[in-house]
């Protein structure tokens, strides 16, 4: 039982983990356009979007709508990154 107990704090820990990674890269690369919280700045709105979590992983890794940043500047993100991103961005409200 001690064992079970463990592993369900690791594993929630380690979910929270890579929740924070997709936040901060999103802070970090794509707040300037799309808002800290996803509002739409320079950018689409991203909150409460009606794209799915593959959508996202697609445009990051490889490249959104011929004008978006993302074209040149994301293309090339690695797939564990572009899913923590994708699955912050899906919590956006």
């Amino acid at each position: 039982m001690r064992k079970l107990t463990l592993t369900t704090l690791l594993l929630l820990a380690l979910g929270t983990a890579w929740a924070q990674d997709g936040a901060a890269v999103f802070k970090s690369k794509c707040a300037h356009c799309h808002g800290a919280q996803g509002q739409g700045k320079h950018g689409p709105k991203l909150a409460g979007t009606s794209l799915s979590e593959d959508d996202i992983v697609n445009v990051l890794t490889k490249g959104g709508q011929p004008k978006a940043p993302h074209t040149k500047a994301y293309k090339g993100v690695d797939e564990s990154t572009a899913k923590q991103v994708a699955a912050y961005v899906k919590t956006l409200k």
